[in-house]
């Protein structure tokens, strides 16, 4: 028999963007926390259950937002039981939508002062929002767009949208277009995506991937993609998310994927908190077995990254290529002007490779030096959950040196610390994470380069750290609970550095760990 790849879909667990919609305008604490009577208005996604249990008593969390008042609050409930769910009130601010982000364009456009040519683009720029603080303390909600002009005097501008009064802001507080004294010119040569112009065509929010060789199944997984990829809601997606992942029928990851990606500009301090949900456009050939979305493709897919001249393609969404001993999945992401390709490499001999990719479209900013920081969670279950070791391995490569790690703590890359890898008590069977060549180590923005945590539903998403500066706050989550023979939740970051002076090595701009089995 030959080898297969086989992609079917799955429903994924929880409650509807519409079943949310419902619960929150039959709450009356809902809408009174909110200050509103219209549900209508209110922005929310679909609520993914955040514990195990498989049927109505699941606990799920999601953010109820309101653009005009700018507040949110949280349901925390069970899914067979949504209209009991508690309220409570909550700081998080989603990133604007495509429905909110073209309401905003059409403003922009209807403004008298809106530049004349055909070539002006309105595309998304960062920050994604410059909210304006009211006297009386309300804060109003105004997501920020960007102008591209190549013939005018002034190439890039960033204003900001009071959606609600349908006004223009031209010169936002706080909103930074500066362009680096040695680069005076556009970063980056591709053209930036217009608002608008890229539809979400549908299709399932995850499907079940099977890897078969000779009638052997190597992999068996859930693969989310990004556009539903958690955390959301709270939370702004991961990229590509795997769940349920089995090699050779033993379980390895419960979950994996990305809940933090931040940028942090070394010249003005600038930082920015990126969104994993946008999925943008990248070439790939195939069929789509489940539709539109899910691609098995003939050749290897090119990104970004392997298109320098264009961030033009033929498909949005995840893509799948045999690479022969290696099942590539692979998708590209947008937040901004960035582009980033979320990647997952899946070997017959179980080596798990993730990759994470940078790239940008022109800008007036990224010319500028500065680090991406990408944090993957892997929620490890090897051989069930419950019974896990982690070890730390130092030394030499000829003698390496154990050692336990019997409370949450975190680590950096640097000598002695070699690789660590986190097994079954019992059987002695996990997975070593050997960093990646190119993964450096954090600076005092980064925090760390591992984290070793007791896994806890609630620990899935951060927090965003409102009104700071965006860098990642996993060390609220180190309490030391104990990590030996249990549940362990590993966060590994790699950090990269972008400087227009001094082009990076290698090629693409890709980071990430080696994850390879023990026995």
């Amino acid at each position: 028999m030959t080898r297969q790849v086989i992609i079917e879909a799955v429903e994924q667990q929880g409650l509807t963007a519409e079943q949310v919609r419902q619960v929150a305008a039959a709450h009356p604490a809902v809408l009174a926390h909110l200050e509103t009577a219209d549900a209508d208005r209110l922005i929310l996604g679909e609520a993914v259950t955040v514990g195990r249990e498989p049927d109505g008593r699941a606990p799920f969390r999601a953010s109820v937002f309101d653009p005009v008042s700018n507040r949110a609050v949280e349901l925390r409930g069970a899914v067979g039981r949504p209209e009991h769910a508690e309220v409570v009130p909550s700081a998080y601010r989603p990133t604007p939508g495509p429905g909110e982000l073209q309401a905003a364009a059409e403003i922009l456009r209807a403004d008298e002062r809106f530049p004349a040519g055909e070539d002006v683009i309105v595309y998304r720029p960062m920050p994604p929002l410059a909210d304006l603080e009211n006297p009386d303390g309300t804060t109003t909600r105004r997501p920020t767009l960007g102008l591209y002009t190549p013939g005018g005097p002034v190439k890039h501008r960033i204003v900001a949208v009071d959606v609600g009064a349908r006004t223009v802001d031209w010169s936002p507080a706080g909103v930074s277009v500066a362009m680096h004294p040695d680069h005076p010119d556009d970063c980056e040569s591709r053209l930036p995506t217009p608002v608008g112009s890229l539809r979400d065509r549908g299709g399932p929010d995850a499907v079940r991937l099977r890897v078969l060789d000779g009638g052997a199944e190597l992999w068996n997984l859930i693969v989310v993609r990004p556009r539903a990829s958690a955390p959301q809601n709270p939370g702004d997606g991961s990229g590509v998310e795997l769940r349920e992942v089995r090699y050779r029928g033993r379980l390895v990851f419960r979950q994996a994927h990305v809940p933090i990606l931040n940028v942090q500009y070394e010249e003005d301090g600038v930082t920015y908190r990126d969104w994993q949900n946008e999925e943008t456009r990248f070439s790939a050939t195939g069929a789509d077995p489940v539709g539109w979305g899910w691609r098995i493709c003939e050749r290897a897919p090119k990104t970004i990254l392997e298109r320098p001249d264009n961030d033009a393609g033929n498909f949005q969404g995840v893509a799948f290529h045999d690479a022969g001993g290696e099942v590539r999945i692979i998708s590209e992401i947008a937040a901004g002007w960035y582009r980033y390709v979320s990647e997952w490499r899946l070997a017959d001999d179980g080596v798990i490779r993730p990759r994470f990719g940078f790239a940008g479209v022109r800008n007036p900013r990224t010319c500028m030096r500065h680090r991406h920081h990408v944090y993957w969670r892997f929620d490890f279950d090897v051989e069930g959950s419950d019974n896990d070791v982690i070890e730390q391995f130092d030394g030499t490569a000829e003698a390496p040196v154990a050692t336990q790690i019997v409370r949450e703590t975190t680590r950096k890359r640097r000598p002695p610390a070699r690789f660590w890898q986190v097994t079954d008590k019992s059987s002695g069977r996990g997975y070593r994470i050997v960093p990646g060549p190119h993964d450096n180590t954090a600076d005092p923005y980064g925090i760390a380069d591992l984290w070793f945590l007791r896994r806890r539903a609630s620990e899935l998403y951060d927090g965003g750290n409102p009104g700071g500066d965006n860098r990642a706050a996993l060390d609220r989550f180190v309490n030391g609970e104990s990590v030996s023979s249990t549940n362990v939740v590993v966060w590994y970051a790699g950090h990269f550095r972008h400087d227009q002076n001094a082009p990076h090595p290698h090629q693409g701009h890709v980071v990430g760990p080696d994850l390879i089995p023990v026995r």
